[in-house]
């Protein structure tokens, strides 16, 4: 050890510009030393960062805007081409866009630090309120679909309400995103109101050519019957029927079934009830196109049948109500023609 300090010490000493560099390189590595110790101890003294509850806490804004971030986070609120806003857990607006303010007829100014009391009628206020508390309770979204009462008339809104939270994860309040869906849903209204029309014009249209009235000269109309008649059917008879009687003042009523498949119990009664409904009008009603099975129906109702001319054709069926023309007093049931083979129930 001496014999090591001895040849240590009888070494020869750096020249001056060695010695010089040295020394800087030596300071330099203390100020870097002194910088680390600096940034550690400031890191050790910032409070630990919190998770939020979507997560680790994301930066939004850029760097570059710096003192000017409030600002442009304003400018996306009062810009936003639709309606948002921001409520506290009091339920008062701390943050809302011009196009909501102006569906409250108010403005952004005006609405901040209202709650839905000071807008809406209380019904309205107390369930949006409710929505907002099961938001913040639960912590989940909700959505609907809900209809809010408006100067120019009912509006419909589409609603997506969030709970929002701090940095510590302690809930703020509650934002929501709102579509209205007034022009779409009117446009919906409108081609159900158009389909509907178009469905009735159809039905009116069927109506008319399954039971069509046929004038045949003043006082004479003619109903021919074809297909199978049900009890819609039957009563759409009846109403065209006694429509037609009633408005063309006719005397004789022709019901032609040659074109009726089947009659059963229920048709020949409702041929009846048509013709005793026309009596009461006036008017004659004479059923043409008799099968011997028609007839066996209309022998087999315990009903009478006064009244009502039964006739083999159609033709017969017309001359007999040409003949009636002629005659100023009614034809007593019975005179159908002979030459056409005529029945009279």
């Amino acid at each position: 050890m001496e014999q090591r300090a001895d040849s240590a010490a009888g070494a020869p000493a750096p020249s001056g510009e060695g010695a010089i560099a040295a020394e800087a390189h030596v300071d330099e590595l203390k100020a870097e030393i002194a910088r680390l110790r600096a940034r550690i101890a400031e890191l050790e003294s910032a409070p630990p960062r919190q998770d939020s509850r979507a997560g680790v806490e994301e930066q939004v804004l850029a760097p570059i805007v710096g003192q000017h971030g409030h600002d442009y986070l304003a400018a996306l609120v009062h810009h936003a081409p639709n309606i948002f806003f921001i409520k506290d857990l009091e339920h008062r607006y701390v943050a809302i866009s011009r196009l909501a303010a102006q569906y409250q007829q108010t403005t952004p100014e005006k609405a901040l630090g209202c709650t839905e009391r000071d807008v809406f009628p209380a019904e309205i206020a107390e369930k949006m309120i409710a929505e907002e508390v099961e938001v913040i309770s639960s912590g989940k979204p909700l959505e609907y679909e809900q209809e809010l009462p408006h100067p120019d008339g009912t509006r419909y809104f589409y609603t997506i309400k969030f709970p929002i939270y701090d940095k510590e994860g302690a809930p703020l309040g509650v934002g929501a995103f709102v579509t209205d869906l007034t022009d779409l849903k009117r446009s919906e209204l409108d081609r159900l109101s158009m389909k509907e029309q178009v469905i009735r014009a159809q039905q009116a249209a069927l109506r008319e050519l399954s039971t069509p009235l046929v004038p045949l000269a003043p006082g004479v109309l003619a109903m021919p019957l074809v297909g199978a008649i049900d009890s819609v059917r039957a009563r759409e008879i009846l109403e065209t029927l006694l429509e037609g009687i009633s408005q063309q003042s006719a005397h004789t009523a022709i019901l032609d079934i040659t074109g009726v498949r089947y009659v059963d119990t229920q048709i020949a009664n409702a041929l009846v009830s048509a013709a005793r409904a026309a009596r009461l009008l006036g008017a004659r009603v004479v059923i043409t196109g008799i099968t011997p099975a028609v007839a066996q129906t209309l022998v087999s109702l315990e009903s009478r049948l006064d009244g009502i001319v039964t006739l083999g054709t159609l033709a017969s069926g017309i001359s007999y109500a040409m003949r009636a023309r002629g005659n100023t007093s009614k034809m007593p049931a019975g005179q159908g023609s002979p030459a056409a083979s005529s029945g009279v129930l």
